[in-house]
């Protein structure tokens, strides 16, 4: 046995001299031997490995590669190592790590043990140049090998693949003629800091769980993979922060088509199909579009009762229909595409036709309601950092006078003005609430007040969309 050592340390020796002085391929040549020389001393491998080449054999990207290297930096076990690479993008908000050459890090999954090694060997290429051969190999025990091929290498996919969601840039898109233009979309609207009702928050929550992981199912029982949701209330709900928070839950571009700009039913089906998959479709104030409500044909027939025949529509206006729009939502059309959510909003749910109501187009109904005591108190925190105050019982009270009504952009917009003095923020509050319920007028927000405060503003006032 001592022998055997002995002649393993004159190899290890002999291979450190060897590198200074041979080329790189006669020295990665000889590595490779050793390694086979070196198993031979210990038959009783308990080891097995797994090697995933950064190019195949033809040169090209092994996808696999890629999927491993996301998965490593999703699980965020690679800072645990000691011989790291550290990059950053000139625009890049968070800095990237990497392992060294020749470092080797663990996993667990399920209570396995799992080593992850990456090596960068250099090689001469075929015209002479110099290149880089990397890659990652993975070594466990041999009696974990059916688990690590059955199921390890499913997670470690399905990690890559949330990690790269999660790192996706996304971008708000509006129409322009036949097109799409795109901007950047960063706003800071989450699930986190959304002023709703809890239980309608978890209800949505549940509901995109469940549609993000419905690929299989809705396929199973032979239905498009989208999911229709109409958000309805009155203006400064907080919908359009709704949107803004099931974007970046789920990591979609975000698609806002207003109808009033399109030409006709044969520009919108041109649009919508031109919008990507794992994107959501965004109809702003759907009762003020176009004429889509329960009321068109009694509009149709007083104008030809008025005018004594059917006037034709004018040069330049939409003609897009609602049969347009509904074949999209839930006809042929609707499968041209995959992992789309189509949002309609309505500060009057009342005027709405009822084709665009029924489940297939609207999946879900979302009320976003007036400040209750629970939005007031996400509101508190978010706004002032209070989570518990003397005032709060007052203003419990006052909530449940149903007569009361006031917008969550209402009670934020006081508690902006007044951020530097929570106490005086809240005593505001109370007072407008109090002046509200013995009849008095309610705050006016004019229209800076309303972006400020990210409030949707009715289409009454104007036409455009925020």
């Amino acid at each position: 046995m001592m022998s055997a050592v002995t002649y393993m340390w004159s190899l290890m020796g002999m291979m450190t001299l060897i590198q200074r002085f041979l080329p790189q391929e006669f020295t990665n040549y000889l590595k490779h031997h050793v390694k086979k020389v070196l198993r031979k001393f210990w038959k009783k491998d308990k080891y097995c490995r797994f090697h995933f080449n950064e190019l195949d054999s033809k040169r090209r990207t092994n996808h696999l590669y890629r999927v491993v290297e996301m998965h490593l930096r999703a699980r965020q076990i690679v800072k645990g190592a000691n011989d790291l690479r550290l990059s950053q993008e000139e625009n890049a908000t968070k800095i990237s790590y990497t392992l060294a050459s020749d470092e080797t890090i663990l996993d667990q999954y399920e209570g396995v043990q799992l080593w992850w090694t990456f090596t960068a060997e250099k090689s001469k290429s075929e015209n002479g140049g110099e290149r880089e051969e990397k890659k990652y190999t993975l070594k466990m025990l041999k009696t974990d090998k059916p688990f690590v091929m059955a199921t390890y290498m499913d997670y470690v996919a399905k990690s890559a693949k949330e990690y790269k969601r999660q790192m996706r840039e996304l971008n708000l898109y509006s129409c322009s003629g036949d097109r799409w233009k795109s901007h950047t979309f960063k706003h800071p609207s989450t699930f986190d800091t959304l002023a709703m009702d809890p239980d309608s928050k978890q209800r949505i929550l549940a509901d995109l769980k469940a549609f993000m992981e419905g690929e299989a199912y809705f396929k199973k029982v032979g239905r498009p993979w989208k999911r229709g949701y109409l958000l309805y209330g009155p203006p400064g709900t907080g919908k359009s922060s709704l949107i803004a928070a099931v974007a970046n839950k789920l990591k979609y571009n975000i698609y806002d088509l207003e109808l009033t700009q399109v030409h006709d039913n044969a520009q919108l089906k041109m649009l919508l199909t031109n919008t990507t998959s794992k994107s959501i479709i965004v109809i702003e104030d759907i009762d003020c579009s176009l004429d889509l409500t329960g009321t068109r044909a009694n509009k149709m027939n007083r104008e030809k009762t008025k005018m004594g025949s059917e006037r034709p529509a004018q040069d330049g206006g939409s003609k897009v229909t609602l049969s347009g729009l509904l074949n999209f939502t839930d006809g042929l059309w609707s499968c041209c595409g995959m992992e789309r959510i189509i949002i309609f909003t309505t500060n009057h749910i009342d005027k709405l036709d009822p084709g665009l109501l029924r489940p297939g187009r609207m999946d879900m109904h979302i009320n976003m309601s007036y400040c209750n005591f629970e939005i007031f108190k996400v509101l508190a925190m978010n706004y002032l950092a209070v989570s518990n105050d003397p005032l709060f019982e007052e203003v419990e009270k006052l909530l449940q006078d149903e007569s009361l009504k006031i917008t969550p952009a209402e009670v934020t917009e006081i508690f902006f003005q007044h951020k530097n003095n929570n106490n005086l923020a809240l005593h505001t509050l109370v007072e407008d609430m109090v002046r509200r319920t013995a009849g008095g007028d309610p705050v006016l927000l004019d229209k800076a007040d309303a972006i400020e405060g990210n409030v949707d503003l009715d289409c009454e006032i104007t036409p455009e969309t925020n």
